[in-house]
């Protein structure tokens, strides 16, 4: 609802963001995503670029934000951002749409069904219905994103062709792009938006009904100043904002004082500063803060001033961080117990009292050790030589079973298989599973001996894969007994 889009399209933003770099979990033991310390670089660089960054950032992603929503697993809808949304097999489709429309004539704009076909008939393992579903999300993003405009291919996007045509496993835009070198895809994308996109403005134009506006989009200081201390009211070729009561208060709670947040719009406006706006800056400025909320571990209050006088006076309750709050009240960052012996000990003599009032008597802790219990002297049981040789007999016969189906297992045809990252041996399975190609899997029975299958897996969910032996049957693996995966051939 804060970007005014529809569910779909909210999800690309977010899942834009992240492929991007701008936003990424904060790693805390309570996690949040929060922008990372990239996006004050991208916000402060010039729009060419920074659509360049976004339209690379989409064609190199491996995430399907139209999966957001959809209940492919046992655990509910896949969310944004989320591990269900990640499909590798998206940005083959994404890079042969575009590869598609670049072979075109420019300004040409193919039927989604005769482009559905198309792929279809390049991709001919593929499901029919994810294809042509991936297809039609491909091209919704492409307009969003202004790769495309009304199905045709555009010139910026048709600059990031050479980004389709590299290796699944390259970053595309990557490269020096210094000084005498070539340019970069990224540069090159940029320029080829930067002619489209309108010029940066350094000025605004307000009005008396307490609306600003800007005629083109805001250089960094000023588009940051905007956006804190007035709400944008619609957008267009000129972007139309009201300063609010709300949005006033917002820039104050930011540090901004009156003073200069109608110096800031009087020097950046090109007309008249109205008065409406400067009353309605004093007005709200006189209000803020007249009720104040902080935080305070403890307190101390007494009818004798002079007592709290020389608590704020003493050096050796500096560290307690007294402040006065009343005549008669002083709080502090410290904890209560310890404001109380501390207090005690520099010759006052206070007492701790409760939530409500009431004078709180702790009598003193005793320190106590646990009681040791003794448990019961070790017993031997005595052991004869025949039951020490059945003992012996029966690990040398289980070692010589477990070598046995060693040998077997290496003897059958096949890759040897590597122990692998569990991240990576689903993501390996479920690429199979959308290109339909054959697996072979080290898995691990019950007993931890491992033997090499070769599958064609179905389905990936539940943290199971479904899939078909080389007999033909279907059978059902846990992930997390499979130790390693290499694809056939």
């Amino acid at each position: 609802s804060a970007l005014d889009l529809d569910p779909e399209h909210a999800a690309f933003v977010v899942e834009l963001a992240y492929a991007a770099g701008l936003v990424a979990d904060d790693g805390e033991v309570v996690p949040v995503w929060a922008p990372t310390s990239e996006i004050d670089d991208w916000t402060s660089s010039e729009a060419g670029h920074r659509w360049a960054t976004l339209a690379l950032a989409w064609l190199a992603s491996t995430r399907a934000p139209h999966l957001v929503g959809r209940r492919s697993t046992g655990t509910g809808p896949a969310n944004a951002l989320g591990p269900d949304v990640q499909w590798p097999a998206i940005r083959g489709i994404r890079r042969e749409v575009l590869r598609e429309l670049a072979s075109l004539e420019p300004a040409s704009a193919p039927a989604a069904a005769s482009l559905r076909e198309r792929l279809a008939w390049r991709r001919p393992n593929r499901s029919a219905g994810v294809l042509d579903e991936a297809v039609d999300a491909v091209l919704r993003e492409a307009e969003w994103l202004g790769v495309t405009g009304r199905g045709a291919l555009s010139q910026a996007g048709r600059v990031l062709v050479p980004a389709a045509d590299q290796p699944a496993d390259t970053t595309p835009g990557a490269g020096a792009g210094g000084a005498g070198s070539e340019p970069t895809l990224l540069d090159r994308a940029a320029v080829a938006m930067s002619t489209h996109l309108p010029s940066p403005v350094d000025h605004i134009l307000v009005q008396a009904d307490l609306t600003a506006v800007a005629p083109g989009p805001l250089v960094g200081g000023l588009g940051s100043f905007m956006r804190l201390a007035a709400d944008v009211e619609s957008r267009g070729g000129a972007t139309v904002y009201r300063f609010t009561p709300e949005s006033v208060r917002r820039a104050l709670d930011a540090g901004w004082t009156a003073a200069d947040f109608v110096e800031t719009v009087r020097r950046s406006s090109r007309t008249p500063l109205p008065q409406p706006l400067e009353y309605l800056v004093s007005d709200v400025a006189r209000r803020h803060g007249q009720t104040r909320i902080g935080g305070a571990a403890a307190y101390v209050r007494s009818d004798d001033e002079s007592v709290l006088d020389t608590m704020l006076a003493s050096r050796e309750l500096a560290a307690l961080r007294l402040r006065r709050l009343a005549p008669t009240v002083l709080v502090s960052s410290a904890d209560p117990r310890v404001l109380v012996d501390l207090l005690r000990d520099n010759g006052f003599a206070p007492v701790h009292e409760g939530q409500d009032g009431a004078v709180v008597h702790a009598e003193a802790p005793r320190r106590r050790a646990g009681t040791r219990r003794r448990g019961p002297g070790p017993s031997v049981s005595p052991v004869d030589r025949a039951y020490t040789q059945t003992l012996v007999d029966g690990l040398r016969a289980a070692e010589a079973t477990a070598d046995q189906r060693r040998a077997e297992d290496e003897s059958r045809p096949g890759p040897r298989i590597q122990a692998m990252d569990p991240v990576v041996t689903l993501s390996l399975l479920r690429d199979a599973v959308a290109d339909r190609h054959g697996v072979w899997i080290g898995y691990s029975d019950g007993h931890g001996a491992t033997s090499r299958h070769l599958i064609h897996p179905q389905r990936v969910d539940g943290g199971r894969v479904r899939a078909t032996d080389e007999s033909g049957h279907e059978k059902s693996f846990s992930v997390h007994r499979i130790v390693g995966a290499t694809l056939e051939g």
